[in-house]
C-alpha cells in the first residue's frame, strides 16, 4: 500500500484543493489495477514519513502489531486516519442495514398527520436512574409486585417531572406522559385510588427503601462520609385538616401562619444525599426531634455510614440548644453547631477588633469577606466568625426595622399631643404593640409615658436610645460557631459549617422542584405518604444533578427538565395508496440541546418504533 496524492480545481473560485488517500495495487486479468482502500483527508505529514505512514495503517487494517515502536508523529496521524475510517465504515453498515430494514409504501401526503403527543425527555432521564439506584429490585425485596413496582415508579417520577397533587399526577400519567410505554406493565386503566394506595404502600417500607437506597448511592456515587447535616423544615396544608394529627399551628418558614403545617426533618450527607427523613406535626419543637436521630444512627449493621469514624454532626442554632449540644456530647458524637442562643454577645471585645486579630477568608460577592478567629472551649473549640455580606444585610434589615419603629412611635407622640389619645391604659397598649411588633429593635429602646397629677392621662411620650443599641450594631453580622473538633483550623470549621447549605438546597428542590407544597391530604397516613413520594423523588434529582457535576455541568434538574420537554413521543397517521390507514408511534428525532443531556447522563431511548394498520379509507 502506499499513499496517493491528488489534487482539485474549483472552477469558479479558482481554489486548489488537495487530499491523500491510501492506495493498494492488485493484479487482474487485464493488468494491474488500483483501489482506494482510506480516506486520508489532508496530510500534515511530510512526504518523507508516507511510506511509514502507509506501513502502519497497513498493519492495523490486517491486525497486526509492529514490533517496532512506531514514531510519535505516525501513530497520531494513524490513530486520526483509523479513527475516521471505522466512522466511515459503521455509516457505511448503518446504510446498508437500514436499506435492508426498510418498508416501503406509496402514500398520500395530503394525508399526514399526528396525534397522541405524549412528554418523553424528562421521563427517559429519570426512567434511567431509577433503574441505576435498582429501586425494582428494592421495592421487589420490600415484597411489592410487578404492578406495585411499575405504578410506584410512575408516581415517583411523576412528581419529579410534573410535580403536582397525587390527583393531578393520575391525569398526567394518564394524558401528558410517555412513562407508561417505558414501563413493563401496563397502567392506562389504572384508577385514581391506586396512586393514593402506592404511596401507602411505599410509607410502610420507608426504612427498609432509604436504608437501600443510601447503601445504592454510596455504590453510585463513592465517598467518605464524614458530615451529616440535620434541619427541619415545614410546609402548610391547603385546607383546615381537622382530622389530620399533623395538621398543627406553628412558626411558617414560609410565612404562612394562616395554615396549619407539618413537618420535615431531613439528614443528608456533605454532598446532599438524603440519609434518613422523619416527618412530624407542624408544632414540633425542633430540638425535641434529636433522640429520635441520634437513636436511628446507632444501627451497627450499617457499617458504610460509620465506615472509619463517627461522622460530625452539623446544625443550625434552630435544634442546637444546650441540652442538645450535651446530648451529642454524651452520645461520643462529634458536632458542629450555632447554638441557639446569642453566644456572641459573650465576645464583644474580640468582634470589636475583627479587622486586626481575625483570619480574612475571601468567600463571594454575595457573602463578602469572611474574618474568622478560633479560642478553645472546654473539651472543643468556638470559632467567631463576622460575614460582611452579613452584616450588610443584618444593617438594612435593622434600618428598615428602625425607622418604621420610630415613625410609628412619632405617630403615637403626634396623637397623645393632640388629645387623640391620652388614657395611660390606651396609651400602654399602643407602646405595647409596638414592642411586639419590632422586638429586636424596641428591646434597645426606653419608651417614658410622662402622666398628669391624676395619673390617668399621659402627657407626652418620650423615647431614648439604650446603650445597647451601640453593641447591637458591634455584633450585626456575627456569630459563633461551637465544634467538638480542636484539631481544625479555624477556616476549616467554617467551611464544614457552610455545608449546611446542601441540606437547605435539599429543602428548596423539595419544596419548589418537587412540589411539596402544600399538602391537601386529610389524613395522617397519606399526609406522609405526600412527603415520603417527594423524598423519593428527591433521591433521583440529586443522583441527576451529581452525575451532571461530575461532568462539569452545573446545571440544576429544573433546567434540565425545561430543555428536555420538547422532546416527545408522537403517533404519525398516513393513508397509503391502497387506502389503508397507518398508525406509527415513534420518538421525535433529538434535537442538539437533547443530545447534549443525554451524552452527560448516558441516556439512551429504548422506546422502538411501533407500526400497525389499523382500518381502511372508505
Amino acid at each position: 500500500m502506499f499513499i496517493r496524492q491528488t489534487s482539485t480545481k474549483h472552477k469558479k473560485s479558482n481554489t486548489t484543493y488537495i487530499k491523500h488517500q491510501l492506495v493498494e495495487s492488485y493484479r487482474t486479468d487485464k493488468g494491474p489495477r488500483q483501489r482506494v482502500i482510506m480516506e486520508l483527508g489532508t496530510l500534515t505529514l511530510p512526504k518523507s514519513y508516507w511510506r511509514k505512514l502507509a506501513a502502519e495503517l497497513e498493519s492495523r487494517l490486517a491486525g497486526q502489531e509492529s514490533l517496532f515502536a512506531a514514531d510519535a508523529t505516525i501513530v497520531e496521524a494513524a490513530d486520526t486516519a483509523m479513527k475516521h475510517y471505522h466512522f466511515v465504515q459503521t455509516k457505511a453498515q448503518e446504510k446498508q442495514q437500514r436499506h435492508e430494514q426498510r418498508e416501503l409504501v406509496t402514500v398520500d401526503l395530503q394525508s399526514v398527520s399526528s396525534s397522541e403527543h405524549r412528554s418523553l425527555g424528562p421521563e427517559l432521564v429519570a426512567h434511567a436512574f431509577w433503574e441505576r439506584l435498582e429501586l425494582n429490585q428494592i421495592l421487589q425485596d420490600c415484597g411489592l409486585s410487578a404492578k406495585q413496582q411499575a405504578l410506584a415508579q410512575a408516581v415517583v417520577i411523576g412528581r419529579l417531572v410534573a410535580p403536582s397533587s397525587d390527583l393531578a399526577s393520575w391525569n398526567w400519567l394518564r394524558n401528558q406522559t410517555a412513562l407508561v410505554e417505558l414501563l413493563p406493565v401496563d397502567l392506562s386503566n389504572i384508577c385514581k385510588n391506586a396512586v393514593y394506595e402506592i404511596a401507602d404502600i411505599l410509607l410502610a417500607q420507608k426504612d427498609r427503601i432509604e436504608k437501600a437506597l443510601r447503601n445504592q448511592e454510596a455504590l453510585l456515587f463513592p465517598s467518605q462520609t464524614t458530615l451529616f447535616l440535620y434541619d427541619l423544615t415545614n410546609t402548610y396544608f391547603g385546607g383546615q385538616c381537622k382530622n389530620n394529627t399533623l395538621a398543627k399551628r406553628g412558626k411558617s418558614k414560609e410565612q404562612r401562619a394562616d395554615r396549619p403545617l407539618v413537618t420535615l426533618a431531613l439528614v443528608v450527607d456533605q454532598r446532599g444525599f438524603p440519609i434518613f427523613s422523619r416527618i412530624y406535626g407542624g408544632n414540633q419543637s425542633e430540638p425535641q426531634t434529636l433522640p429520635e436521630i441520634l437513636e436511628h444512627f446507632h444501627i451497627p449493621e450499617e457499617p458504610h455510614l460509620f465506615a472509619q469514624e463517627q461522622p460530625t454532626i452539623v446544625m443550625d442554632r434552630g435544634i442546637a440548644t444546650k441540652e442538645t449540644i450535651q446530648l451529642l456530647k454524651s452520645c461520643g458524637y462529634p458536632y458542629l453547631v450555632v447554638e441557639r442562643r446569642a453566644v456572641e454577645k459573650e465576645y464583644v471585645q474580640e468582634f470589636e477588633q475583627v479587622k486586626t486579630t481575625f483570619e480574612p477568608i475571601c468567600h463571594d460577592s454575595t457573602s463578602g469577606t469572611v474574618y474568622v478567629k478560633k479560642l478553645p472551649w472546654e473539651n472543643g473549640s468556638r470559632v467567631l466568625c463576622l460575614s460582611t455580606g452579613r452584616e450588610q444585610k443584618e444593617q438594612a434589615i435593622d434600618a428598615l426595622k428602625e425607622e418604621r419603629f420610630l415613625q410609628d412611635l412619632g405617630r403615637l407622640q403626634a396623637s397623645v399631643a393632640k388629645g387623640n389619645i391620652q388614657l395611660a391604659e390606651k396609651v400602654g397598649e399602643r407602646v405595647s404593640r409596638l414592642k411586639e411588633r419590632y422586638p429586636s429593635i424596641a428591646s434597645h429602646y426606653d419608651i417614658v409615658l410622662q402622666l398628669d397629677d391624676s395619673r390617668k392621662k399621659v402627657t407626652t411620650v418620650t423615647y431614648s436610645m439604650k446603650e445597647s443599641r451601640a453593641k447591637r450594631h458591634t455584633l450585626t453580622g456575627c456569630y459563633v460557631i461551637e465544634t467538638s473538633h480542636r484539631d481544625l483550623a479555624a477556616t476549616d470549621i467554617w467551611r464544614l459549617y457552610t455545608t449546611l447549605t446542601q441540606v437547605e438546597e435539599a429543602f428548596r428542590s423539595i419544596k419548589t422542584d418537587l412540589g411539596m407544597r402544600p399538602v391537601y391530604h386529610q389524613q395522617k397516613r397519606r399526609t406522609e405518604g405526600h412527603l415520603f413520594i417527594s423524598v423519593l423523588a428527591y433521591h433521583l434529582l440529586i443522583c441527576i444533578e451529581k452525575t451532571l457535576i461530575e461532568q462539569d455541568d452545573q446545571r440544576r434538574w429544573s433546567t434540565v427538565c425545561k430543555a428536555l420537554s420538547t422532546h416527545q413521543r408522537s403517533t404519525i397517521i398516513i393513508t397509503d395508496d391502497q387506502d389503508q390507514i397507518h398508525h406509527i408511534r415513534v420518538s421525535s428525532t433529538p434535537e442538539s440541546a437533547h443530545q447534549e443531556i443525554y451524552r452527560l447522563l448516558n441516556v439512551k431511548d429504548p422506546l422502538k418504533r411501533k407500526h400497525k394498520v389499523v382500518a381502511k379509507r372508505l
